[in-house]
């Protein structure tokens, strides 16, 4: 039989869910009309940010976002968080200040409500499929030049809980050079610990969001990527390290 414990663990993640479904349900209407325009994308993007404030008030969580500097609405920049739960993408709606769509691959949820919706209002492809990538960059580009920021998890997935930082693809790196827009480091500092992806835990509280200081990528060379993905991988460690037992 199943702890008691671990049914309220279930529970919550189920209420986590269901806060999330209900919010997309009730803007999805306005959400196929709004966009199909760049344009009009950012009336989207507010209610997500607002609808995700909401949500982690309901599931016990507030955030405390530290910027390292001035985060320019007028500029797009390639924005690389660390990955560590289902929680990385509401709290990065609730925190960051301009307008971003993630990209990453299919298949991120087995709720198919959900799945639909991501894949309609995200940039997802196949990592299998070569023509489905070239796509999905591409869009990047448009976005990009629009003024719209890419967020990229250059993990990949969420690592296994005993793992700090996986290693880093290349690929947000390269779109970032190829565009010579700005790399955003982005470190979530207690998701893991608090709201882990592996196991049935929960510790309520402060969600602490460190926003880096924008590297830029003016006049670097595709092959230049790999240490500018170091660099990017060293500054989230780093501060993984400092604040992560505090």
């Amino acid at each position: 039989m199943m702890k008691p414990s671990n049914l309220f663990f279930i529970f919550w993640r189920k209420w986590l869910w269901f806060c999330v479904i209900m919010g997309l349900f009730i803007f999805t209407p306005v959400t196929l009309i709004v966009i199909q325009s760049q344009k009009t994308y950012w009336i989207f993007h507010t209610f997500c940010k607002y609808w995700c404030r909401l949500v982690l008030l309901l599931n016990g969580f507030w955030s405390y976002t530290k910027f390292k500097s001035v985060i320019s609405s007028n500029s797009a920049y390639i924005i690389c968080p660390n990955h560590t739960s289902k929680f990385d993408i509401i709290l990065l709606f609730a925190t960051f200040p301009t307008t971003f769509v993630f990209m990453g691959k299919k298949n991120v949820s087995e709720i198919p409500f959900f799945e639909w919706f991501y894949n309609k209002t995200m940039i997802t492809f196949d990592r299998d499929n070569i023509s489905s990538s070239v796509t999905a960059y591409r869009k990047a580009d448009r976005l990009l030049k629009a003024k719209i920021s890419i967020v990229i998890f250059p993990e990949g997935a969420v690592p296994k809980n005993n793992v700090r930082l996986a290693q880093f693809r290349l690929g947000a790196f390269k779109l970032a050079i190829h565009n010579q827009v700005s790399i955003i480091p982005i470190t979530f500092v207690d998701n893991k610990r608090k709201y882990p992806e592996d196991e049935l835990k929960l510790i309520l509280g402060v969600l602490r969001v460190f926003v880096h200081e924008p590297i830029s990528t003016i006049d670097m060379k595709s092959k230049e990527a790999e240490s500018l993905c170091q660099t990017t991988y060293d500054i989230i460690n780093k501060t993984l390290i400092k604040y992560a037992t505090k």
